[in-house]
């Protein structure tokens, strides 16, 4: 697809070819449809004049087309028009890099190295001062006379050495100020010159721009804008301009002085070796990223620092922080689209909330990322999707993960506390990341109470990999709302006479996040449920005598499939397990099971028909015993009441079972029945 640029000069190509005018286009630089293009702002006629004389001023014209083009750079690259803010700063604070570089050729230089601001909110004037390396006439018409000719990227070229701070890359900053400005005059001089003769660029918003000779100026570029009435007279106002440069351009290495006071007090940490930052800089530097971001009235301290500098295969320098915040689920949909992380290019703000630089479930983790190696469009405001990015992400979360695998085993109990207020974030990561290998990495961070544990006593999936039995290549879990639940079920009651270790799991959301995960080093993560539904009717070593000969026995469990009706039993089998519970239901997958029950629109017991329920009728329980009696005798009534009844407590148990409420009738009467008046049980009464 050709570039924006590309097809106005193509357009400009066009009105020449068909035209009869005397007018000459702007000289292109290179060619349009290429990187690096540069639109040359030539005299109106180059074959006879390059410019107009006027005393000791030359008046040069541009074609109307390069005056639209010009509009196009001004309003089309830059979505927010306080950016000119930003671009201005970049751009004096890439002079005086410039002068850093003559200062150590051994070259004098004049006055101090900042750069000063000034505003007049009652006459619409804003004007930017640097005392950087200036410029002569042949800079002025080469980098203000040409859109998109980068001295800055020059500079870089010839001495990349000792460039590492310039920021400037394509030529097109400069012209953001024709947002908000109805005329720009320029006064500059540049090092090294003679006398303190120099030079004046002025446009007024016409056809031409003039340069002049002016004296008394000192070296350097004052730049001032004459501001457009409306919104753009807002940038008069001292307190506005402070905003913006507290946004984007607070830690630009030179001072920055708004009206002769000093703003940008703070080093850029990120910057300084990691060992030379004490927690009281973190302290402050991280006051201030809240305060940017708008977050400090939420957030106080940082529970984590990670700091560090990659050189290959990608130059980065980050510092992020783990804030210290009590989330909760409202807070969790609450952030759903925020970022923490502000993408800087050598100090200057390129895009705060750069959700592009790591994956969602990260997004609470606040700080900042330069790299000088991001791929970025003109006007710096939106990042490329290139190979790059993606490499970056990886790298910021690798770091992330790392550290907090590395701090869980340093420091568990303040491990713990951060896994309370940031487990959904976690689980997140797992249920929505692709790659299994990824998925795995993130769950190294999953915290579970064990039943090789004491309750409330936490431990990770790689914990319990290590305890496994020999031969054991399965993982355990199950789900329940409590540990007394889950331990006094049907399912543990079974997998616990095996001795096995089983993770417990409270969340709702961590049956997802297992089904997700599936496996973990290797080994299958497996519900209990599905584990009890393979060993439920296998002979026990231990099994008691059976009370039932093989026809009653067929004749009991086809008289309750029939009770219960097809929908509710598919399959139905009996054992001689001692056990507490005269019934288990299991399904082939519990887990997808319960989470469709919670998430989808349920009438009745429709559900059951795509479970396909198993029964398990413990033989052993006096309850079952009893049954068997009832239906041969006169209380097949209460017996029907009571399998109904011992069903329901099954899917609860399960929890398979969404509306209770249908139980309390039913429970009435068999209470009714259990006594005669006497006391005495009607229903247990052999």
């Amino acid at each position: 697809m050709l570039s924006a640029r590309c097809l106005v000069a193509r357009t400009l190509v066009r009105q020449r070819l068909h035209s009869n005018s005397t007018r000459f286009l702007p000289a292109i630089a290179s060619n349009p449809c290429t990187s690096g293009q540069q639109i040359q702002l030539l005299p109106k006629s180059q074959f006879h004049n390059s410019f107009h004389l006027c005393g000791n001023t030359q008046r040069h014209e541009f074609q109307a087309e390069t005056k639209n083009l010009m509009d196009i750079v001004a309003k089309s690259l830059y979505s927010n028009s306080e950016v000119f803010v930003r671009e201005l700063i970049s751009n004096a604070s890439d002079a005086l890099e410039k002068r850093r570089f003559v200062e150590l050729s051994g070259n004098a230089v004049e006055g101090p190295s900042e750069i000063r601001i000034t505003t007049d909110k009652a006459r619409r004037i804003i004007t930017f001062e640097d005392s950087g390396i200036g410029m002569d006439r042949d800079d002025l018409i080469s980098c203000l006379g040409t859109i998109a000719k980068s001295g800055s990227k020059e500079f870089i070229e010839k001495h990349k050495d000792n460039a590492e701070a310039v920021i400037g890359q394509f030529g097109v900053g400069f012209y953001s100020a024709f947002m908000v400005a109805d005329s720009v005059t320029v006064e500059t001089r540049k090092i090294g010159t003679d006398s303190n003769q120099g030079l004046k660029w002025h446009w007024n918003g016409e056809n031409s721009y003039e340069i002049s000779e002016v004296d008394g100026l000192s070296t350097g570029t004052k730049i001032t804008l004459h501001l457009k009435a409306g919104d753009a007279a807002e940038y008069g106002d001292e307190a506005k301009i402070k905003d913006v440069i507290n946004k984007y351009s607070y830690f630009v290495s030179q001072p920055i002085l708004i009206n002769g006071e000093r703003i940008n007090n703070l080093n850029a940490i990120w910057t300084m070796n990691p060992k030379e930052v004490t927690k009281e800089m973190h302290e402050t530097f991280f006051k201030q990223l809240l305060k940017s971001q708008k977050k400090h009235e939420m957030i106080q301290r940082a529970d984590y620092t990670i700091h560090f500098h990659t050189e290959t295969p990608i130059s980065i320098r980050a510092v992020v922080y783990i804030p210290h915040l009590h989330f909760n689920q409202f807070t969790f949909l609450a952030t759903q689209k925020e970022c923490g992380l502000s993408l800087y290019a050598r100090r200057v703000l390129i895009k705060p909330n750069a959700e592009e630089l790591i994956p969602h479930f990260l997004r609470f983790a606040i700080g900042i990322v330069d790299s000088e190696d991001i791929p970025l469009n003109l006007s710096r405001e939106m990042l490329q999707n290139n190979p790059l990015l993606r490499k970056i992400s990886k790298i910021l979360t690798d770091k992330i993960l790392s550290f907090l695998q590395s701090e869980m085993k340093k420091d568990p109990i303040k491990y713990s506390e951060f896994y309370k207020n940031f487990s959904l974030y976690i689980k997140e990561g797992v249920i929505t990341d692709v790659e299994q290998s990824s998925r795995e990495e993130i769950a190294k961070l999953l915290l579970f109470e064990s039943s090789n544990k004491k309750p409330g006593e936490l431990t990770s999936l790689s914990d319990y990999v290590k305890r496994m039995q020999e031969g054991q290549k399965e993982i355990y879990y199950m789900f329940a709302t409590s540990r007394q639940l889950a331990e006094s079920s049907p399912y543990f009651e079974i997998i616990k006479s095996k001795n096995r270790e089983v993770l417990f799991i409270y969340d709702p959301a961590d049956e997802v996040v297992m089904l997700s995960l599936n496996q973990f080093n290797m080994r299958t993560l497996v519900a209990v449920e599905k584990w009890a539904q393979q060993e439920a009717d296998k002979p026990d070593e231990k099994k008691a005598e059976s009370e039932f000969r093989d026809v009653d026995r067929k004749e009991l469990l086809d008289y309750i499939k029939e009770t219960l009706g097809s929908v509710k039993v598919h399959d139905i089998s009996g054992n001689h397990r001692p056990s507490e519970h005269p019934m288990m239901v299991t399904v082939k997958e519990m887990g997808a099971a319960r989470h469709f029950l919670r998430t989808g629109e349920i009438k009745d017991m429709e559900h059951l028909v795509y479970f396909q329920p198993h029964v398990h009728i413990n033989l052993t329980h006096p309850l079952i015993k009893s049954l068997n009696k009832m239906r041969r005798g006169t209380q097949k009534e209460t017996a029907q009441l009571l399998i109904e009844q011992l069903y329901d407590n099954a899917l609860i148990t399960a929890g398979l079972i969404k509306d209770t409420s249908r139980m309390i009738p039913r429970l009435n009467k068999l209470l009714t029945e259990m006594a005669d008046g006497s006391g005495k049980s009607q229903i247990l009464t052999p």
